[in-house]
């Protein structure tokens, strides 16, 4: 072998490893902007779930507040629990959506980072990836949260 020929192996070689590694690297960064988006939609929708609850509660607290000047010192020493407000629910159904969120939420991302590391672990390989499906619902998930985040902002 001449060193001719061992240089042209060694150049065609590592031609392709680099077009696997930038293919890996493309997938890569399309991968982190998919779970970029699937964070930020579910960080969304926690924060306005939990601001509703929040104004809910603020709500309620002058109502309670406004009750008891109206009802006076006295009535309110002699019965101090009925000027408490009624936020038990609030509170209790804005924990139980924000469970539910972050674990779609959860659910997504690591639906995503799989698919992610998969498909570049077939590009580094020079395999055709497998999971390009898994990347489609999950780019069709982000826009299904971003269509619900936009509709219940304008609600």
């Amino acid at each position: 072998m001449s060193v001719e020929a061992i240089v042209n192996d060694v150049k065609t070689r590592a031609d392709v490893v680099v077009t696997r590694g930038q293919e890996a690297l493309e997938v890569g960064v399309k991968t982190l902007k998919t779970a970029n988006g699937i964070v930020v939609e579910g960080v969304q929708e926690l924060v306005q779930t939990n601001v509703s609850a929040g104004k809910e509660l603020s709500t309620l607290v002058q109502a309670s507040v406004t009750k008891a000047k109206t009802d006076g010192l006295k009535a309110v020493a002699s019965n101090p629990v009925a000027y408490l407000p009624e936020g038990k629910a609030t509170v209790l159904g804005a924990y139980s959506e924000s469970l539910k969120i972050v674990s779609k939420t959860g659910d997504e991302l690591a639906k995503t980072l799989k698919s992610g590391v998969e498909t570049i672990s077939a590009k580094i390989q020079g395999q055709a990836p497998v999971v390009a499906k898994a990347r489609k619902t999950a780019t069709k998930t982000v826009a299904k949260a971003k269509k619900a985040t936009k509709k219940a902002a304008s609600a």
